[in-house]
């Protein structure tokens, strides 16, 4: 059974919306994995779940999960995203007005 993110973009990110040059190899990891949501959830706005571009990242037994993450825009605000092999799931805040948020406008 996978794990369940509840996270929010912005605690990885400097003010100016960059990664810190200090940022830890694992959480920059997490924080590309979920950009990476993002970014495609918000270049096709999806309001039911689609398969993304996004690869699950998670190693259950120190095996690749070969997963494809399936993730939605739930109404406007919430990215929600989840791996139909593994299990791993979550919802992603405070992504809007990041590099990674390509809606219009």
């Amino acid at each position: 059974m996978g794990d369940t993110w509840i996270t929010d973009l912005t605690h990885f990110l400097n003010e100016d919306g960059s990664f810190p040059a200090n940022i830890p190899g694992p959480a920059l990891n997490l924080a590309l994995f979920l950009s990476a949501i993002v970014a495609w959830v918000t270049s096709h706005a999806p309001d039911e779940y689609d398969e993304t571009n996004v690869t699950c990242r998670r190693s259950p037994g120190r095996k690749r999960c070969l997963g494809t993450i399936v993730a939605r825009l739930k109404d406007g605000e919430a990215v929600e995203w989840g791996c139909p092999v593994c299990g791993d799931n979550g919802v992603i805040r405070g992504w809007e007005s990041t590099p990674w948020d390509r809606r219009d406008g």
